[in-house]
């Protein structure tokens, strides 16, 4: 990933929208962001380079975890931690780890796979490299592989490990006899649907933590030319629209990494899945409409640039 255009979001002419951006954003509505960074990219982009990008994120008193792609650190055709041995996932996990603490001189607490591709395997060298969350867990993403995701949006203690699993929040946004779909919570989504389900996660009580995301690149136009990209305008307003209706409209409020609860329910407690924590949003007409915009929108990225 170009770090300047794409994390710090420089734009051709000159602007910033990107992480310092964010940070002014999360800072005026009182949200304190919990920034996965991609440490791999230190052996891709350059360690200087993603050693700045944690300082200046740590500088404004955000919230730090490591995230890891595996195909910028090791194989190009393997994409997901799933598809690495224990001891290939344990020597990057380890190098990624020990690099957060020799530039920010403390352990790194909370941990997200690249596409959400965790496994088992995962948990166990996490656990022993002595983080706290996991945040990867994805119910109805074919790509995560963990046992945990059986928990739903439920934030759940992963047997003995020492790790609470804090899951991507999804919802089944569409469904029918013949295809089924999960999404998660997103600036990028329509506002009008993410409206709707914030409403029923209100309502509903099967989300135990909101997880929203924003991607440092979410408020540019960048698949066309990720070197030189621009504002997306529409996006960089949906984004705003979203922390607006949270500010003024919602029952909701942020919490940060320290706050994340401790007395969570026990992994191997659960009975038959009963007490998943699915929340379904696909019933009625509306969803019907909420997924030809989506259809359009990742089909007109793929025809943009394949990614």
């Amino acid at each position: 990933m170009p770090v300047e255009s794409l994390i710090y979001g420089k734009t051709v002419d000159g602007r910033e929208y990107g992480i310092h951006y964010l940070m002014d954003l999360f800072d005026h509505y009182g949200a304190k962001g919990l920034f996965f960074v991609d440490i791999a990219e230190a052996w891709e982009c350059g360690k200087d380079k993603i050693e700045n990008v944690l300082r200046d994120i740590d500088r404004r008193g955000h919230d730090i975890g490591v995230h890891l792609h595996p195909d910028r650190m090791a194989d190009n055709n393997r994409r997901y931690l799933w598809q690495y041995s224990y001891e290939e996932q344990y020597k990057m996990l380890f190098k990624c780890t020990e690099f957060y603490e020799k530039v920010l001189h403390r352990k790194p607490l909370s941990f997200r796979a690249g596409r959400y591709g965790a496994d088992n395997q995962t948990i166990g060298i996490l656990s022993e490299l002595g983080y706290k969350y996991e945040m990867s867990g994805f119910c109805g993403n074919r790509f995560c592989k963990m046992d945990a995701v059986i928990a739903g949006n439920k934030v759940i203690k992963i047997g003995d490990t020492g790790l609470t699993e804090v899951p991507v929040t999804s919802y089944k946004s569409f469904s029918n006899p013949l295809y089924s779909r999960f999404d998660k919570i997103d600036c990028s989504m329509d506002t009008n649907e993410f409206v709707r389900v914030m409403k029923r996660i209100e309502s509903y009580g099967s989300v135990d933590i909101v997880s929203f995301f924003v991607h440092s690149f979410s408020a540019l136009n960048w698949r066309r030319n990720p070197e030189a990209p621009v504002l997306d305008k529409i996006q960089n307003r949906r984004l705003i629209e979203k922390l607006e209706w949270i500010r003024k409209e919602s029952g909701f409020e942020y919490i940060s990494e320290s706050d994340i609860p401790q007395e969570t329910t026990d992994s191997e407690n659960r009975e038959g899945g009963l007490d998943r924590g699915i929340l379904d949003v696909s019933n009625g007409i509306v969803p019907y409409w909420f997924f030809i915009k989506r259809a359009m929108s990742v089909l007109r990225a793929k025809v943009i640039r394949n990614v």
